[in-house]
């Protein structure tokens, strides 16, 4: 009886300790079902010799005063701990092992490391929250560090850098739409892209002279059509010009169609660009251009600062 006593003293206080440590000071709902065995172990290890049951309450459904008896035994399983009525009737079982000659150090340290498990998992999966799953279609961020400046992207977009050029310093591809002709079979892919450039020695930093220079060359060099021209805009804060205008091929038909941005920032020209096949509005540079807007609304250059 010695022997199981302090077996039973040595495995309370190591529940004990290890459960009230953590649940001492809360009101989780995992401690009223712990705290009960753990007094309940108590009280077992040291009982009225002439008893051989407690009073103690097992469940809400017992009022203090009730004694239990044998049918609340609950049966211990490896890996699974205590079962039966929220009651770890530890005398019981350790005086029924001694009795059978099945007591050992070994099969102790078992029970103890089963029920601490059991009680750390409880209160694991309570304190556990559930991890965000990511969202596939959620927007990438681009940002250069050579360059200074950021800008958000759509995921299925291809991503390449210009390397040591800023002219383009960056461009996005949007996914092609591929489509077959049924008279030649021939087959097209159909691209649309925004290209940022960077001009870093620009003849003037008057932004209106600078747009109205750019916009005469492309009208000499390949007689654009525009189909709008803006009263100021602004780009990351800043004030800038847009226009939107389409290119014709050797015979005169409608070949691409280009939308530009254009501010000067620290006496840098940045040059938004976008540009698709011509196309109707089922087309991929129609389809595309709402995402190709909220893209160049959303565009940042880091400014710099001098100290003076």
């Amino acid at each position: 009886m010695d022997k199981v006593k302090v077996l039973l003293v040595l495995l309370a206080i190591s529940l004990g300790g290890n459960v009230f440590l953590i649940l001492a000071s809360s009101e989780s709902p995992v401690s009223g079902a712990v705290t009960q065995p753990l007094l309940y172990a108590y009280h077992q290890a040291f009982p009225p010799l002439e008893n051989t049951t407690a009073e103690f309450p097992v469940s809400e459904n017992m009022t203090s005063g009730e004694n239990i008896t044998a049918s609340d035994i609950g049966e211990f399983t490896p890996g699974k701990g205590f079962s039966g009525n929220d009651t770890l009737l530890l005398r019981e079982l350790l005086l029924q092992m001694e009795e059978e000659g099945t007591l050992d150090e070994f099969l102790i340290t078992t029970l103890m490391s089963e029920e601490e498990g059991n009680i750390r998992m409880d209160v694991e999966s309570m304190d556990t929250k559930p991890e965000p799953t990511p969202d596939p279609d959620a927007w990438k961020e681009y940002s250069s560090s050579r360059w200074r400046f950021s800008i958000p992207y759509p995921p299925s977009w291809e991503v390449k850098e210009g390397g040591t050029s800023s002219n383009p310093a960056v461009t996005f591809t949007a996914p092609p739409d591929t489509k077959c002709s049924a008279v030649t079979t021939e087959c097209y892919q159909y691209v649309a892209s925004l290209a940022i450039s960077i001009d870093q020695k620009p003849e003037t930093i008057e932004l209106e002279e600078y747009f109205n220079k750019k916009v005469a060359k492309l009208q000499q060099d390949l007689a654009i059509t525009a189909t709008s021209k803006s009263a100021p805009t602004i780009i990351s804060g800043n004030k800038a010009y847009w226009i939107e205008y389409y290119t014709r091929d050797s015979r005169g038909n409608p070949s691409k169609r280009y939308m530009q941005y254009f501010t000067i920032l620290d006496k840098k020209v940045y040059v938004l660009t976008y540009s698709g096949p011509y196309s109707t509005a089922e087309n991929v540079y129609s389809i595309h251009k709402p995402d190709v807007q909220k893209m160049i609304n959303a565009f940042e250059v880091e400014r710099e600062y001098k100290v003076v």
